[in-house]
């Protein structure tokens, strides 16, 4: 999955209008009783909030449409509830985060990244000129006849044609109707199209393809094909600008060609003639809200083997500090190019009962991609005390002054920062992670103050030239000295542009 810099621009529209809500609930709170505003939650809305009730709080207003967008919307007391009606999308936003009920269950996401199987951006307005019964007719470029791209016109949806070596036998081709969806794919303001077809040479095997049509003078013209597999199942498709996603029954690991069971969602960026597949990874345990221990086993799918054989992952606690990391190896006997599962136990050390995060990471993609990745907002359960110790280290406010977050850094690294009670030792340690989860660098920091009283701290970290330019997230932490639990932490994320 490709993460995006800032919000994108559908969730821009919704904050701006969100601030305006969120500020108008305050004042609606402070002059009547919830039941009093007679709003209610109804049907896909009402179901969302029954899921995360404590996320979404309470109505203040009823939903309405705005036909100019297509969205159906309500206010609550802590965000905004919306449903796009062309591909059926529900969630729920707030300052920071979004909630989005999708075929795993509900899934939190920051607002500036997305999940593998949303369509990227409302509804585009692109121009609409071809059909889907031109689809249904068009010449199709497929794998046919011993060819690569032998050429095939269909005729309502269908062919069939005979072998050239072997007249008695025939081969067929055809398209899923029901799959067909319609964006602009190429941003030339004219609408697009992808859809599912189907290759057979008579025999048990059904060859599934995804083939992505542009717009050439009003008749569509197919730019890019993908093979999706032997007797695959498509369940959904839908399409956003440039991109297509395919929510998919293919095989795992052990299963057999008439049998396939794995749900997993593809997604392919339409670059040229070439639909490129991109990593999607969804998580199936825990489940969201799920109270988890160190050891919890971690299950998903990924649409595509990772080149390493393994992903990574990441535990982080409330306030964002990492407090475990590893590997999570894929199933084995997975092919390259090829969905596949992973289950593995993971490791944390949690100091307190409290929310966090687990993030599964693809970290092997070219250089200069962003690395796939999801996350499940958990709640972690505390590591038990071995020590004779009835409670662990009071939490102390640590606050980085430098870098800022979204800055640039030329050559050195200056940390700078404060910290409410001098730390054990006066000492603070560091971390600096990139985007794939790697830990690129870290060390001690010196905190100057008196033991009892607040402390500050500044130091210059040498960044060596071979991890830029990317970018990398510092972590300041203090660390228990009885057993090395994180105690409290703060983070920022800058880019690192090498020497000046």
């Amino acid at each position: 999955m490709i993460r995006r810099n800032g919000l994108s621009r559908r969730r821009r529209e919704f904050g701006v209008r969100l601030a305006v809500l969120l500020g108008l609930a305050a004042l609606l709170l402070a002059a009547q009783p919830l039941a009093a505003q007679g709003c209610s939650f109804q049907l896909g809305f009402k179901a969302l909030r029954d899921l995360i009730p404590d996320v979404v709080g309470e109505c203040l207003e009823n939903e309405h449409h705005d036909p100019e967008t297509g969205l159906t919307q309500q206010a609550t007391s802590n965000g905004l509830l919306t449903w796009r009606k062309a591909d059926n999308w529900t969630g729920f936003f707030d300052r920071r985060h979004t909630w989005v009920r999708g075929p795993a269950g509900v899934r939190q996401w920051p607002n500036d990244e997305y999940f593998p199987w949303e369509a990227w951006d409302p509804p585009d307005r692109s121009m609409r000129r071809i059909t889907l019964d031109q689809l249904l007719n068009a010449e199709y470029r497929l794998p046919l006849l011993g060819g690569e791209d032998t050429p095939i016109r269909l005729a309502d949806g269908e062919a069939s044609i005979a072998s050239e070596r072997e007249p008695s036998v025939r081969e067929y081709a055809g398209v899923i109707a029901e799959t067909a969806a319609f964006s602009d794919l190429n941003g030339d303001g004219y609408t697009d199209a992808a859809i599912v077809a189907f290759t057979s040479g008579g025999g048990s095997g059904t060859f599934i393809h995804l083939v992505a049509f542009l717009d050439r003078g009003g008749e569509p013209v197919q730019a890019a094909r993908a093979f999706l597999g032997d007797r695959v199942r498509v369940e959904r498709l839908a399409a956003a600008r440039g991109g297509i996603v395919a929510d998919t029954v293919s095989h795992g690991p052990g299963d057999g060609l008439c049998c396939p069971s794995l749900s997993v969602t593809r997604r392919y960026l339409l670059r040229g003639d070439r639909l490129i597949p991109q990593q999607a990874l969804v998580i199936g345990a825990p489940l969201p809200g799920e109270s988890v221990a160190s050891g919890i086993q971690v299950r998903g799918t990924a649409s595509t083997t990772p080149g390493s054989g393994s992903l990574t992952y990441l535990v982080y606690d409330a306030r964002g500090g990492v407090i475990g990391t590893g590997t999570i190896p894929v199933a084995e006997g997975s092919e390259s190019d090829y969905p596949t599962t992973f289950a593995a136990p993971i490791e944390f050390f949690a100091a307190r009962d409290e929310p966090g995060r687990i993030e599964i990471i693809d970290p092997a993609v070219a250089r200069g991609m962003e690395p796939a990745r999801t996350s499940v907002g958990v709640i972690l359960q505390a590591a038990p005390l071995t020590d004779g110790r009835e409670r662990r280290e009071p939490v102390s406010e640590l606050v980085l002054e430098l870098p800022a977050s979204g800055s640039t850094v030329f050559g050195s690294l200056e940390l700078r920062g404060r910290i409410s009670s001098l730390p054990f030792e006066k000492n603070l340690s560091y971390r600096l992670y990139d985007r794939a989860g790697a830990n690129v660098g870290e060390g001690y920091i010196t905190v100057q103050g008196e033991f009892g009283g607040p402390g500050t701290f500044a130091k210059s970290v040498e960044l060596p030239e071979i991890i830029a330019p990317r970018f990398i997230r510092v972590e300041i932490r203090e660390e228990s000295p009885v057993d090395g639990a994180l105690i409290v932490s703060t983070s920022a994320e800058f880019y690192f542009a090498g020497s000046a």
